[in-house]
């Protein structure tokens, strides 16, 4: 369960809402069984762009990919080669079933984006690597609390 009516809604995309877990965490929620491609794929990092330059730092991107029922390569390579210079931090990728964790797993071997990307079971796991990686990497606050 992605708990959304704890968190901020600040727009949408035409395959994902976006929220604000915190100031400096942003949460894509994919819609049900959406498929991303390559303009999908530039449209959200757009959006993440936006958000972090309208807020006036930089930040954490949780992608809930339980919700994605496919990714073409056209979005793996966009993710990869079109993100070295966006404003978000790292994206934690959060798959608890074991299909949105399949999904996820080409960001761990074979597709690298330009930022670092991890793979948690929970948004709870991810909690204590996105405060190391918005530390690291420029995003605002270290310490990332509980929704």
């Amino acid at each position: 369960m992605i708990p959304i009516e704890q968190w901020t809604h600040v727009g949408t995309s035409s395959n994902a809402e976006f929220y604000v877990i915190e100031p400096h965490v942003l949460a894509v929620v994919p819609n049900v069984d959406v498929h991303d491609g390559e303009s999908s794929a530039r449209e959200s990092l757009a959006f993440q762009t936006k958000h972090w330059q309208s807020v006036g730092h930089r930040g954490a991107a949780v992608v809930f990919m339980d919700r994605v029922l496919s990714q073409d390569s056209g979005a793996r390579a966009v993710y990869e080669n079109e993100t070295a210079s966006i404003l978000t931090t790292c994206f934690a990728l959060v798959g608890a079933t074991f299909f949105g964790y399949a999904t996820a797993t080409p960001f761990e071997g074979l597709t690298k984006p330009g930022i670092p990307t991890q793979i948690f079971r929970s948004l709870d796991e991810a909690r204590p690597w996105i405060a190391e990686m918005n530390a690291a990497h420029g995003g605002t606050g270290g310490g990332v609390t509980r929704a």
